[in-house]
């Protein structure tokens, strides 16, 4: 598998990390850094196949809007009869 396939599926890699005792996990700081992140940064917290995948607030709140906007281009609302 060529390298770029490797990141593309497995992403890069930028340490480990251990759930502590209150559930919470430590985000190592050169990725808080180039992504960054702030204290009091919002994510959704979302599980698939197994995996625990964060998602900054803001980037879910525009993929939706930017969804609904499509799906309007579609099938447009229809005008409610008077």
């Amino acid at each position: 598998m060529k390298k770029e396939a490797k990141e593309e599926f497995f992403g890069n890699i930028h340490g480990t990390t251990s759930v502590g005792e209150r559930g919470q996990l430590v985000i190592p700081k050169k990725l808080r850094e180039k992504l960054k992140i702030k204290k009091g940064d919002n994510f959704v917290v979302v599980e698939k196949h197994g995996m625990v995948i964060l998602m900054p607030t803001k980037v879910m709140t525009d993929f939706i809007s930017k969804l609904n906007l499509q799906l309007n281009n579609i099938n447009p609302p229809k005008a409610d009869k008077v």
